[in-house]
């Protein structure tokens, strides 16, 4: 595969040789990422939002969100393709809500057993995993290992203006470049960017699944008659406070 000078330059628009990310060890089955469900209760339709995040150790971490609460995830664990974790809850009443569930793909079953002082019910609970535009706001360190094992440090920065996404690549001299037809396609961040080198024409098309704070892909490129493949990973960088 010939790498020109052109993708070099656009890629990063800097290189950094010594950039690494941390080599974790992964879980066997990672429930990270955004999962939805609605809950119907009383004629009203609750819809529920989970976000977790799944350390190399199984722990998970996260928070759930529905109708104007904000709850943390507690005690969260996956283990052997099973995903289990707790939240509290304070209505008028103060409920304790345990989950399980079996994690298969982007789809968990299982169920929900909430507790108070008043009694115990059990409930069923599915689950699915996707990518919303929300799910993906926010800066991205991302990572592209050229075949020369060269590996570039952009920075994209996504954000979501009148119920439309926008991107911004940017190195760390500052320089930035807009991006192109940013959507949300097939639970992927898509996103394409042109611009020019030594006259040469440069277009590169990103297609990336958000897995939570983790981003895996795959970017093509098209160049001055020659065109490639390579791989990409991302991680979204914590907010500044």
């Amino acid at each position: 595969m010939l790498v020109t000078r052109a993708l070099l330059s656009f890629l990063a628009i800097t290189a950094v040789s010594s950039f690494t990310f941390a080599q974790e060890k992964k879980v066997a089955v990672d429930p990270s990422g955004t999962w939805r469900w609605d809950f119907d209760t009383n004629g009203e339709t609750i819809k529920n939002v989970l976000k977790l995040e799944a350390a190399s150790d199984g722990k998970v971490t996260g928070t759930l969100s529905a109708r104007d609460m904000k709850m943390d995830v507690i005690d969260g664990q996956i283990k052997d393709g099973k995903l289990s974790f707790q939240i509290k809850m304070e209505t008028p009443r103060s409920f304790k809500i345990l989950f399980d569930g079996k994690v298969d793909g982007d789809k968990v079953d299982g169920k929900a057993d909430a507790s108070s002082e008043q009694g115990a019910i059990e409930l069923p609970w599915t689950a699915k995993r996707s990518v919303e535009s929300s799910d993906v706001v926010g800066v991205w360190k991302l990572k592209v290992t050229l075949p020369d094992d060269r590996v570039l440090q952009p920075l994209l920065t996504v954000s979501l203006k009148d119920n439309k996404l926008e991107a911004t690549m940017r190195s760390e001299d500052g320089m930035s470049i807009d991006a192109k037809k940013v959507e949300i396609k097939d639970n992927q961040l898509r996103f394409e960017v042109d611009t020019k080198y030594e006259g040469a024409d440069l277009h590169v098309v990103y297609r990336g699944r958000p897995y939570g704070s983790k981003l895996k892909g795959t970017l093509e490129y098209t160049t001055d008659g020659d065109s490639g493949e390579l791989d990409f990973a991302g991680v979204l960088q914590p907010e500044k406070k």
